[in-house]
């Protein structure tokens, strides 16, 4: 071949003149839910608008995914063939239980567990993660005493029937140490919720089955359910007349209303919300002779219920308001983004 024309198809073969214009990483909000989290469709919709792209991997979906890298070096991801750098991670809902198939019981388990823990290290490298840890309902009652917030007196027990004795108040309430939902099957939830008991209608006799809560019954004049979101603070009252169970199954029956919140109750969500690091929360509280009562906080809770039957939408604007804020502080060259996982 001439020197000439060896020249130029040596061009080929030198890394000088290979330009790499595949697309690069996309700067987006990353959440980790499942199919059925409506709240979703409402925020990315807005993040949209606004121009913040964003994607989602649900749990109950996982068997459709053609794959999944997590790079910590260059924190990026990519899912399903597209690239991703996370600014913000919102994990919401995400079980691995959801996941179906698996040849065996070990296999099953080993999928689920794996996956969980991916789901974990996708919020790792995100500039900043929300929802992934969520502090324990006796952590959340002994905080609040710590900051003179009022709480009902609680215990762990195996033993319902020993509340008899542990307890002087006629009622008690008896709820899940862990989630109102357990998911026997995959897609399928079986409910099981609070429940309003007499004291003296426990048996006297051991009766011993898995760790629940036992909670003294506060008697109130309403209840309140407050949505902390960076620093905002949205209230929807339920003035009395339903039972712990019916927001879950009879949601008609539940008396809604929007409204500012009492200041002692929006201070006290606040308060716990930077004493727990939250930048989101879900807070329930009761109100006894204008006295609020925390009962806990869920830091993935839904709202839209409570919008949908009080025709607002200020908790849906709040929550993509403080997410496109994080993202466009966490974005490259901005010299805000903090270390991979930071709250």
């Amino acid at each position: 071949m001439p020197d000439g024309a060896e020249a130029f198809f040596g061009q080929l073969s030198s890394p000088a003149r290979v330009f790499d214009v595949r697309p690069g990483p996309v700067p987006c909000v990353l959440f980790l839910s499942r199919s059925c989290d409506s709240e979703l469709d409402a925020v990315r919709d807005l993040l949209g608008r606004a121009g913040v792209r964003s994607a989602r991997l649900n749990a109950d979906e996982l068997a459709a995914t053609t794959g999944l890298t997590v790079d910590p070096a260059t924190r990026t991801a990519c899912v399903n063939e597209r690239r991703l750098a996370p600014t913000v991670t919102w994990t919401r809902h995400f079980s691995a239980n959801a996941i179906e198939g698996g040849d065996d019981a070990a296999h099953r388990v080993f999928a689920r567990e794996s996956w969980q823990a991916a789901a974990d290290e996708l919020a790792a490298i995100s500039g900043t993660s929300l929802g992934a840890r969520r502090p324990a309902l006796l952590a959340q009652l002994r905080l609040a005493r710590h900051h003179d917030v009022a709480v009902p007196r609680t215990i762990v027990t195996t033993d319902p029937g020993r509340a008899r004795d542990a307890f002087a108040c006629p009622r008690l309430v008896i709820k899940a140490v862990h989630r109102h939902f357990v998911e026997a099957a995959p897609g399928r939830l079986s409910g099981i919720f609070p429940t309003v008991v007499e004291r003296r209608s426990l048996p006297a006799d051991p009766c011993p089955g898995p760790p629940v809560i036992v909670q003294e019954y506060v008697e109130h004049e309403t209840e309140w359910r407050v949505y902390y979101v960076g620093g905002q603070v949205h209230g929807f009252e339920l003035p009395g007349g339903h039972s712990p169970a019916d927001l879950w199954t009879a949601g008609g029956r539940v008396e809604v209303r929007s409204g500012e919140p009492p200041p002692a109750v929006a201070a006290a969500a606040t308060l716990l919300a930077s004493a727990m690091s939250l930048r989101y929360g879900a807070f329930d509280f009761l109100v006894r002779e204008g006295t609020p009562v925390f009962l806990e906080v869920n830091p993935d809770g839904d709202w839209r219920w409570a919008e949908r039957r009080t025709r607002t939408t200020l908790v849906t604007n709040a929550v993509a308001a403080l997410l496109a804020g994080l993202h466009r502080e966490a974005l490259p060259g901005t010299g805000l983004s903090g270390p991979p996982g930071t709250r």
